[in-house]
């Protein structure tokens, strides 16, 4: 975030994974519309990250990728029990996905599950009930 966050966009990041409110606080804005946080995303890309995914909670997420049209995971319904360490699961997640099929919407799908499974457990999500979401989400 913040200082740390400009530092590193002239490396070019691959990713870069904030959640909405995140994203207007980075550029001194309330997000309040779809058009802004598309804008708000896309001006992250111009000052350096290759891709862009913003965790909407319990609307799921929106992928910006480097090229071409955003992407959107839809919202995975389940009950939240703990949010710490989601956003870092759909990080895991997607990063994972990727590197498995060089997909991006299938590293979103995939991020997007590890992120809820993470939410809806009391410690960090396991492999099987991510998988379990990720099969909900694609059929």
């Amino acid at each position: 975030a913040g200082k740390a966050l400009r530092d590193v966009l002239p490396f070019r990041p691959f990713l870069i994974k904030p959640n909405r409110q995140e994203l207007g606080e980075f550029f001194g804005i309330p997000l309040r519309t779809e058009e802004e946080m598309d804008s708000c995303a896309r001006e992250l890309q111009a000052l350096g990250a290759r891709n862009v995914l913003v965790s909407l909670a319990g609307d799921g997420a929106v992928l910006y990728p480097e090229q071409g049209e955003k992407l959107l995971a839809p919202p995975v319904s389940g009950r939240v029990i703990n949010s710490v360490g989601a956003g870092d699961s759909m990080v895991a997640g997607f990063l994972a996905g990727y590197l498995e099929t060089g997909s991006l919407s299938n590293a979103l799908a995939l991020g997007n599950a590890a992120g809820a499974a993470t939410a809806f457990s009391e410690e960090l999500a396991e492999g099987a009930k991510i998988m379990e979401l990720y099969q909900r989400t694609r059929n």
